[in-house]
């Protein structure tokens, strides 16, 4: 899952978090032909890309329940 916001200050700035069951599931995901045909596509229109926290996630409308 994605969550996409838009910045009131920085017109031309938009954020994207990643939403993933699990870091394994996140790295498998990277080895898709298909994911890195979508990275390849996107490079040209990012910049300032950078990994932030990762976060515990508890919970949310959408996300599957985990223990």
């Amino acid at each position: 899952m994605y969550v996409v916001s838009v910045s009131d200050e920085e017109e031309d700035t938009a954020n994207i978090y990643e939403v993933w069951l699990n870091e394994i599931s996140h790295k498998a995901s990277l080895n898709l032909e298909v994911t890195q045909t979508l990275i390849q596509k996107a490079k040209p229109i990012l910049k300032n890309v950078e990994r932030i926290n990762t976060l515990q996630t508890k919970g949310g409308k959408g996300l599957l329940a985990t223990k």
